[in-house]
């Protein structure tokens, strides 16, 4: 009964995809009303190495974890070798594989559209974790941190339902054009996918708002649902950009565990966020002295890019003496 990881990853720097991509997006230069206004930045797709981190962390503080899958489009990390990989069990998988059936909906540049076939990877267990690729385990976890018997463990709040008409997608894009224009900042609508995937698991008034952090689910729950209503699997992987009308299935999983009483939830505060966009000097050195502290224990880091160099640092020194030190291993991230 064994628990796997899943990892969507892309190296957006690499040229080949760069050129793909940059083909695709030639090709459809006319925006949807309800695309979201980041969907098409490059740093959504850039490898800044936090895939190391992820991968590093899982193995130093989940050894348990069975065998771990690396989601992505005709490519594979560079930095890990074929004998480390066969060594620690991680595979590769393309988005051919888990679209089988399914390829009018590639190429995909969207992670929700991805996330939405995580189930359909030949041979997953029952039970596993899904990380984004900028998930960093920062200490010890046990199997019971993320499900206890056959419920998984979900951690946030609960929040009020907010309704989101066509007013209200027209006014967020508006807002998030002049964030992005006047002071850097990108918005993914996140609590809107949340909502969109509590609506779909039958909740009405409030919804358990998830922070960015590893995802526990069971293979079954989203295979049954998506066995029953195989028009939302095709309507959702319709966007190859991402979009305001899309769900998230890995938002839907949790509350359909939830409306079932098969959840066991749990605060967030032993969860942190590095943003590069949003985190000055004074919220950094708080937020990294909580990692040193032992405070932390799931750590996303976004937007590393738009820190300064001495902050990349900085976050890189601690999470190598977190990580490697110990092991007395070199640090795998490239140096600038």
């Amino acid at each position: 009964m064994g628990i796997d990881a899943v990892i969507t990853w892309v190296d957006g720097n690499d040229q080949d995809y760069l050129k793909k991509k940059g083909i695709f997006l030639k090709g459809k230069r006319d925006q949807s009303k309800t695309e979201l206004v980041t969907g098409r930045d490059h740093t959504r797709f850039m490898d800044n190495g936090e895939l190391r981190y992820s991968v590093h962390s899982i193995l130093k503080f989940a050894p348990w974890i069975d065998r771990i899958f690396i989601i992505t489009d005709q490519q594979r990390p560079h930095y890990f070798s074929e004998t480390f990989m066969a060594d620690h069990r991680i595979s590769v998988i393309d988005h051919k594989v888990i679209f089988e059936g399914y390829e009018w909906a590639l190429p995909t540049y969207n992670n929700r559209t991805i996330e939405t076939a995580l189930w359909r990877v030949p041979g997953l267990s029952e039970k596993f974790i899904y990380f984004n690729d900028d998930f960093i385990l920062t200490e010890k976890v046990e199997p019971s941190d993320f499900f206890k018997g056959d419920k998984v463990v979900l951690r946030g709040e609960w929040k009020k339902m907010h309704r989101y008409g066509a007013s209200r997608i027209f006014l967020n894009r508006l807002y998030s054009r002049l964030l992005r224009s006047f002071f850097g900042i990108t918005r993914s609508l996140h609590h809107l996918q949340q909502i969109r995937s509590a609506e779909l698991a039958g909740m009405d008034e409030r919804y358990f708002r998830f922070p960015h952090v590893p995802h526990p689910l069971r293979r079954s729950t989203l295979e049954s649902y998506f066995s029953g209503f195989p028009k939302q699997f095709e309507d959702n992987i319709l966007y190859k950009i991402r979009d305001a009308k899309q769900f998230s299935s890995v938002f839907l999983a949790h509350y359909l565990e939830i409306s079932a009483n098969n959840a066991d939830l749990n605060d967030t505060a032993n969860v942190t966020m590095l943003n590069g966009e949003l985190d000055g000097s004074f919220f950094l050195n708080k937020k990294l002295k909580k990692i040193m502290q032992g405070n932390c224990t799931f750590l996303s880091l976004q937007g590393f890019e738009n820190f300064s160099k001495s902050q990349r640092g900085r976050i890189r020194k601690v999470l190598d003496g977190i990580i490697f030190a110990e092991r007395g291993e070199l640090n795998p991230s490239v140096r600038e």
